[in-house]
């Protein structure tokens, strides 16, 4: 763990908002290639991403505000933090994703095509970004003593690094998300598939944090985030379905 990479004066440099930075950047890199191979302008991905990127730490802020209300309402101070600590991703990817459809048609291109280009970018930036909670010391799992588990800056014993499992997992996802767009998809199914393989791999990280760094679902033996989790994946099924439904009604052109 290594939350504070080095200091400038009094500036604390973390290293959670480095590998932030870190991730948009890989991501942005292959939004852009991908946008290139597909007709889109790589200037306009690279607007769009930054207003993206705004929106979705803003939405992780607030949801993670939300979730966690009674505390923030008595530590009003700790509500403004610019040190990148206490976000949600399910908010950041909500209002990330709404901010970019918003931007895509305000710029007037295909929002399913271009959805499908950047969504491999999201994969790609998770998988990144999650490393950054493991040197945070955020988001780790349970107990255990596995030659490689990790130590937890303020608690004792050692714990499963569940930040590189999910890591792991969303490599698997981006392999199989690729290979599948490979067979030929329609406008705006690669992201529906996007979300459907990250919502089942978050609901596999979340059985190593369950009862750790997540919290339970009232009594039932699964998390907040697992059911969050589920209910991404219906709607990457929904979209996959819809977009092939709507394809199939559009008349063949003359």
């Amino acid at each position: 763990m290594k939350p504070e990479l080095f200091r400038i004066g009094e500036f604390k440099v973390h290293s959670y908002g480095v590998m932030i930075l870190v991730a948009f950047l890989a991501a942005l890199w292959l939004a852009q290639r991908r946008a290139r191979q597909r007709g889109f302008d790589p200037g306009k991905i690279l607007d769009i991403s930054i207003w993206t990127l705004i929106a979705g730490i803003l939405g992780a802020r607030v949801t993670f505000i939300v979730q966690d209300l009674p505390y923030y309402l008595a530590n009003t101070k700790e509500l403004f933090s610019l040190q990148f600590q206490g976000l949600t991703s399910f908010g950041g990817l909500i209002f990330g994703a709404l901010a970019f459809v918003f931007l895509a048609k305000r710029a007037r291109l295909s929002v399913p095509g271009l959805l499908d280009v950047c969504a491999p970018s999201f994969l790609v930036g998770h998988i990144v970004g999650r490393v950054g909670c493991l040197l945070n010391g955020c988001c780790y799992g349970g107990a255990c003593t596995l030659p490689w588990a990790v130590h937890v800056h303020g608690l004792p014993g050692t714990y499963h690094p569940a930040q590189i499992y999910d890591s792991l997992l969303n490599v698997v996802a981006l392999a199989i998300l690729l290979a599948w767009e490979k067979r030929g998809r329609l406008p705006g199914q690669v992201f529906g598939a996007m979300l459907v393989l990250h919502g089942l791999t978050r609901f596999a990280y979340e059985f190593w944090r369950a009862g750790a760094s997540s919290t339970y679902w009232g009594s039932l033996p699964v998390t907040e985030a697992q059911v969050a989790a589920l209910a991404l994946s219906a709607v990457g099924v929904v979209l996959v379905v819809m977009y092939r439904r709507a394809a199939n009604k559009t008349p063949p052109s003359p």
